[in-house]
């Protein structure tokens, strides 16, 4: 991959300490060593720093002096600026969650994060979206909601997902290795075997397979379809940046109208939960019921359903109210447990009454 000043090379190298190298007869060959590759570098007047697990380079005297005189010849130069005015600058962020979770984890997000927070639903799916630019929480629940998917889209680039599952967290970046570009031809190397071990290490060298198998074992999910929307552009992965990022979704399973919801103005309808205080917040909470609570995939067990056929009407949980408060009364007049238990039914009667009563005003 190429920028403006610097050229980032992905080259091979065993544990051994030796570089994957081809012989003119396509072979793989291990012969080069890392040392003898710096010093091919070193004669092209090039400094070689290797991304590998004990590289000793910098201790080398003479590649110390080397870089410490490009940073010095950096530094004097009076057109250079030595600090980046964007550098602290705040980046806003576009974020997208799907989970199966219900309604009361947006009116949670916009108390967390602050930030006005839309909430859709389709099927088993949900999806809340936010903006914001400072550090946020997604928020994870039970293992009924996961897998808790987020993604972030940033201006300019650097997008990347974050996968929960109750496997743990896992990482992805859609358009880490979209530039990258084999140095060398594959089509012309003539043995299968080092040609598909050429291609394999441009797929899968950044290890993103194996962790998108590792996370395949806590949800549902297409890993070649999922791989295949990191796979470099240049080696058959899918082109464009938001077209690689509804397809790693898709591999998911999600429904098609939220994963548009993520990008654009949603074709469902849409829940906007406001920055209200937490005690206005949980007030909702409570009026909204267990139902909002109640992740996706479990409301059509019998206690959730018939929360939400109390919601709807208020007036049948107004009449269940009224003889729950019936039975404390007649409870507390009673001496020992049965007193207790009575002002318990009676404090819980008397906020149901209320809660059904704004429910009514609502409708």
């Amino acid at each position: 991959m190429w920028d403006d000043d610097e050229a980032v090379l992905e080259i091979p190298v065993t544990d051994a300490g030796t570089v994957l190298t081809l012989t003119e007869a396509d072979a793989v060959a291990t012969t080069l060593t890392v040392g003898e590759l710096r010093a091919a570098f070193r004669a092209e007047g090039l400094l070689l720093l290797l991304d590998v697990e004990g590289d000793d380079e910098l201790e080398d005297a003479e590649d110390i002096e080397e870089a410490l005189g490009a940073a010095d010849a950096e530094l004097s130069d009076p057109e250079q600026d030595l600090i980046d005015e964007n550098l602290f600058a705040p980046h806003p962020v576009q974020i997208a969650v799907f989970s199966h979770r219900g309604p009361f984890a947006g009116r949670m997000l916009a108390q967390l994060n602050r930030v006005a927070v839309d909430h859709m639903e389709s099927g088993a799916w949900s999806l809340v979206r936010f903006a914001s630019e400072e550090s946020t929480t997604a928020g994870i629940g039970s293992a009924a909601e996961m897998p808790v998917i987020e993604l972030n889209r940033v201006a300019g680039g650097g997008d990347w997902f974050e996968i929960t599952t109750p496997g743990g967290l896992h990482l992805f970046w859609p358009d880490a290795q979209r530039a990258t570009e084999p140095v060398l031809d594959l089509d012309a190397i003539t043995v299968p075997e080092t040609q598909a071990i050429c291609r394999a290490l441009l797929s899968d060298g950044d290890g993103s397979r194996e962790e998108l198998i590792e996370l395949a074992a806590h949800s549902v999910l297409d890993v070649d379809a999922a791989h295949r929307a990191l796979r470099p552009e240049a080696l058959g992965g899918i082109v464009g940046l938001r077209a690689r990022e509804e397809a790693f979704l898709a591999a998911f399973g999600l429904p098609a109208e939220l994963i548009a919801g993520a990008f654009e103005e949603p074709h469902l309808p849409v829940r906007r939960f406001e920055r209200t205080g937490w005690a206005r917040a949980i007030g909702d909470t409570l009026v909204g019921g267990l139902g909002e609570m109640t992740p996706l995939t479990r409301r059509d067990r019998p206690f959730a359903r018939l929360g939400a056929a109390l919601r709807s009407k208020p007036l049948i949980a107004a009449a269940l109210s009224v003889a729950e408060l019936s039975g404390g009364i007649l409870l507390s007049r009673r001496a020992g447990a049965g007193r207790f238990f009575g002002i318990l039914l009676i404090s819980d009667a008397i906020g149901d009454l209320i809660i059904a009563e704004v429910r009514r005003r609502r409708r």
